[in-house]
């Protein structure tokens, strides 16, 4: 079923609104971990190989988890007037990647956007369905980044799987009425990890300034040499801010192993369960993990919000 969401900030915020609180209940504070050694993940690790500290403070882990967790994956796709012809093709097939790697227990949903958002297919596991949401895809105008990430980080799945979002986007914002603050915000409010994926020939580099921009909803002129810089600047933010990572593909034809190097990473984090002691009940909480003895590579959530 297609639902579409109005490029208005009041019907964004009838749609989305919900009240978001951090993964935060009687199975305590859960925490996506991706643990490496070089660019090999390494597994076998339990409760007693994990550090976790919570504003400073150390915590007791309760559980640590890597297989057997359902993955709900959120697909948001640039679908804007840029991605029209051979990118739209080599998107849908990354889009088709993800599908054919999902579990019997995994679900996924697809929204695409361009100067709307629309919900192509909600969470389901019907493989069938999310192939026929993604054939029918289509291209836009504008760019409405900062509204499209805003809506897949809140139209969360209900089931008691982790949530990966996979953010693609060929440039920036052009047309959303959010802030990317505001996107960040709600990024720290639940415990989706977000990877992003960019479409830029060259990485560039970043612009300064751009945290002003999260903060006040200006946007500012981007020079045409810079084109994309902002968008990278967001993304990167967001991703690192959940734990996950930005990519930039370059090409399209780099898509699909792109998506398929996204999941696949995505199974092999683990899942940190704690119940916050000796730690303010609300505001921003910073985390820590590391891996006791051993020099790893960690990468996690810098922190949470309450």
């Amino acid at each position: 079923m297609k639902a579409a969401i109005a490029l208005a900030s009041i019907a964004i915020a009838t749609v989305v609104v919900p009240a978001q609180k951090f993964s935060v209940s009687v199975e305590g504070v859960r925490v996506d971990v991706l643990v490496t050694d070089g660019r090999r993940p390494v597994a076998g690790l339990g409760v007693a190989d994990f550090e976790l500290r919570d504003s400073g403070v150390l915590q007791h882990i309760d559980s640590v988890a890597l297989e057997d967790v359902p993955l709900s994956v959120m697909l948001v796709l640039d679908t804007s007037a840029s991605v029209a012809g051979q990118p739209l093709v080599d998107l849908k097939r990354a889009a088709s990647a993800v599908v054919r790697l999902l579990a019997k227990s995994d679900r996924a949903a697809l929204m695409t956007f361009w100067a709307s958002v629309t919900l192509a297919s909600g969470w389901t596991g019907d493989r069938a369905q999310l192939e026929r949401a993604i054939a029918k895809v289509g291209t836009g105008g504008f760019t409405a980044l900062h509204d499209a990430a805003y809506a897949g980080l809140t139209l969360r799945d209900n089931g008691a799987g982790r949530t990966l979002v996979v953010i693609f986007s060929d440039g920036q914002d052009t047309a959303s009425w959010l802030p990317g603050q505001t996107v960040i915000d709600i990024a720290r409010r639940n415990d989706a990890v977000v990877y992003a994926v960019g479409l830029l020939p060259l990485a560039g580099a970043r612009l300064p300034g751009y945290r002003l921009d999260f903060w006040s909803g200006i946007q500012f002129p981007v020079p045409k040499a810079s084109a994309g810089t902002l968008m990278e600047s967001f993304l990167d933010a967001l991703a690192e801010d959940t734990g996950g990572q930005f990519i930039n593909a370059e090409r399209s034809d780099r898509l699909r192993d792109t998506f398929v190097r996204i999941v696949n990473e995505s199974r092999s984090r683990y899942l940190l369960t704690y119940s916050p002691q000796g730690v303010d009940a609300g505001g921003w909480h910073p985390i820590e993990v590391t891996v006791k003895g051993r020099k790893l590579k960690i990468k996690a959530r810098r922190g949470y919000l309450r």
